[in-house]
């Protein structure tokens, strides 16, 4: 809820901090320094702009077919969650239309990103809570497969950041502990400041991105979406299957071959085939969904797949790099 004050009580309130400050200055330089310079550096970490970090692409199926591609982004301004079990922050440009399909910039905390780049399970669960958030937000039903394109960014850097920036600058209130220090204005955290000789230095806590209530949603503004949607109970299930390792004579790798059950389906075009070169996404829309890590990197540019009607199973052979 918000609090409006009138001309005086505002001017009141900047004359408290300033004499705050001048007190503090006198009484304790060594703190005074501190806190400016505490606030100087996430007041510069605030201002650095959004980098991009990888692209994705898919389809929107509903209402309209079409490409989407999806920038990942890491951006200082974005908080990491609180600790694991804590919702994911993210903040979202807008879905904009291209010629060949329509584009968005989705950013994360940069450390968010650094986590899931050493663990492709946690990638891509970065990765599917953008896409349902998408949904969300846009009204539309995505394909669920997708594909890391070679090129980390669709159009330019300036379009990107200015996407992302614009939304940005008007900040909202996260759910959170309302005794939050980054939630409190300046003069109450100098109120709250004690000066003790050698007093251990508080750990620096990032600036938090402010949404507002529990009113509607707005594309493009912070959305917090907690990873327990995307758990294995809401996915569909994995179908059996076989993976085998095809070896030369000397014991060398050469090539991957994998054969899945897909009971129930009567055709090879409601799958949805993706791999990489250390992983393989297979899914066939509200039936089955198995997501492999390969033993083996794979050569993307050779895999073949072949369906046979008259037992249901997919053979997908794979080249070893």
């Amino acid at each position: 809820m918000d609090i409006k004050m009138t001309p005086d009580q505002l001017l009141s309130q900047v004359n408290q901090f300033w004499s705050m400050l001048d007190d503090m200055a006198e009484t304790s330089p060594q703190s005074y320094q501190k806190f400016i310079q505490r606030h100087l550096e996430e007041g510069k970490e605030f201002t650095v702009p959004a980098e991009p970090h990888l692209c994705l692409q898919t389809k929107i199926l509903d209402p309209e077919e079409r490409l989407l591609f999806i920038n990942i982004c890491g951006w200082k301004r974005v908080p990491p969650p609180e600790s694991d079990g804590h919702p994911v922050p993210l903040i979202a440009g807008k879905l904009k239309d291209l010629s060949e399909g329509a584009v968005i910039s989705i950013a994360y905390s940069p450390e968010v990103l650094a986590k899931a780049d050493k663990d492709p399970v946690e990638r891509d669960q970065l990765i599917r809570l953008a896409m349902k958030y998408i949904e969300q937000q846009h009204k539309v039903t995505l394909c669920h497969s997708y594909h890391i394109t070679p090129f980390s960014l669709k159009g330019t850097t300036q379009q990107m950041r200015s996407s992302l920036e614009g939304i940005g600058k008007k900040p909202k209130k996260t759910k959170g502990k309302t005794d939050d220090v980054s939630d409190r204005s300046l003069l109450e955290q100098l109120r709250s400041i004690t000066v003790k000789g050698e007093e251990k230095e508080e750990p620096k806590k990032p600036i938090e991105i402010m949404t507002e209530s529990k009113s509607k949603p707005r594309a493009g503004l912070i959305e917090v979406i907690s990873s327990s949607e995307l758990s294995e109970e809401n996915l569909p299930p994995p179908p059996q299957y076989e993976l085998s390792v095809i070896e030369d004579e000397p014991g060398s790798p050469q090539k991957l071959i994998l054969t899945v059950r897909l009971q129930g389906v009567r055709s090879v075009s409601s799958c949805e085939l993706n791999v990489s070169k250390d992983d393989l996404m297979l899914e066939v829309p509200g039936k089955y969904r198995l997501h492999l890590d390969l033993p083996e990197l794979v050569n993307e540019e050779t895999v073949t797949a072949k369906y046979s009607k008259a037992n249901g199973a997919l053979t997908v052979t794979m080249s070893v790099l």
